[in-house]
Order: C-alpha cells, then structure tokens, then sequence
C-alpha cells in the first residue's frame, strides 16, 4: 500500500490549481519511508494570478507561462501514482474538493480520487476535538515540537512537512477506504470539524469551489 501525501496550490478567485506537490511513502517495520517526490506547476485556464498569490506562494507568471494545462499535470501527477493500491492524504478537505472541482471543469476523469484521507481532522481529533477547531499546519508542527521546513505555501514543501506529522501520528489513526463517488456525495455536506481562529469560527475556506460546478 502506498500512502500518497499531496498539497495543491490555487488561484484566489476562482481556486483554479496552479501547482501540485506529492510524497510517496510506504510502511517498512511499523514505520512510513519516503520513496519519491512530485512536483509540477499548472497554467490556469480561467484565473488569472494575482499579487496576493504570488506574495503568499512566490509562484510567478513566469512560472506559469510554460507549464502544462491541468488535464496535462493530472495525467502526469496519476501516471506517478501508479497502479499500485494507494491512500490518498491531504491536509484538509480543500486540496480533495479541488482535484474534483477542477477535474470536473476539465472534464476529466475522477474515478482515481479514491481512499482519499483528510490528516488535518486526524490530527485534530487527536489532539484537541472537545475544542472543535482544525489545526494549520504549522501550528501541528509546533506541537508535535518540529520546525516547518521550506518555504511555506509551496505544494512539494507543505506536502512533505505533512508527511512529517504523518509519520508521527501513523500508528494513531485507522485509513479510510472510499471511492471517489463516496467523495463527490460528500461535496456539499458539511464537515466534522469547523475552522477556529481564537476568538471567531470562519467560513469554510472551499465553499467558493462550488462556483466552478455552474
């Protein structure tokens, strides 16, 4: 079984994915080892990239200027993949709502988002569910006392420091197994946890993506 730990990157308006990171890991003796990296930028179709994205991820318009289309960086991203069985795991359910919205756009396959794991609800569970917040990322790292590593908001590094928590809580938690129809029901469907800062809970930060279904 491989455990495929991936972050996206997206537009600010329309959250159009614009680069895809990924880590391959496998369980050897109890434990997750890191096999491969994936990276790959993505030129949006329809958004356009904004100063705020680029000072949030230092992704530029050069950057995109070459990059493949989605339907191009998808086709790539599942070929690293593989046939071999697989968990998909993400940090939240953003990066999930994402491969479907835009795989939908482009009228591509969904049939592979499938096993699809939401870590940041693990982690918060076990951390602090009677709080009923989500962790970021950074703040889960600062708890289980490690240092991000990289440069924040970049697909490759956000992907690998998640499998660093992964490999910390992995004998904790129990991997769901769902096909990709299970995922396209739940869409809509509100989550477990909600999003907290200290003093206020804030809109879910996906529900814009529904936009790209009209």
């Amino acid at each position: 079984m491989q455990y495929i730990v991936y972050d996206l990157e997206m537009t600010n308006r329309l959250s159009e994915v614009i680069e895809i990171g990924a880590i391959r890991m496998k369980e050897v003796n109890g434990e997750l080892l890191l096999l491969d990296t994936f990276q790959s930028f993505v030129q949006p179709k329809m958004d356009k990239l904004n100063a705020r994205i680029t000072n949030l991820t230092g992704i530029t318009k050069k950057d995109l200027m070459s990059a493949p289309a989605f339907t191009e960086a998808i086709e790539s991203f599942r070929s690293w993949v593989g046939l071999e069985e697989y968990y998909l795991c993400s940090w939240g359910p953003e990066d999930k709502w994402a491969l479907i919205t835009d795989s939908t756009f482009h009228h591509t396959d969904i049939e592979w988002i499938i096993n699809h794991n939401d870590l940041q609800f693990h982690f918060s569970i076990l951390h602090d569910s009677e709080k009923g917040f989500r962790y970021g990322l950074s703040r889960a790292l600062q708890t289980i006392e490690l240092s991000y590593e990289g440069s924040k908001h970049r697909a490759l590094d956000d992907a690998i420091n998640t499998a660093r928590i992964l490999r910390k809580i992995f004998n904790q938690i129990k991997f769901a197994k769902n096909p990709a129809s299970y995922l396209e029901s739940k869409l809509f469907e509100p989550e477990k946890l909600v999003y907290k800062t200290k003093t206020e809970a804030n809109v879910s930060p996906f529900a814009s993506l529904s936009k790209l279904f009209n």
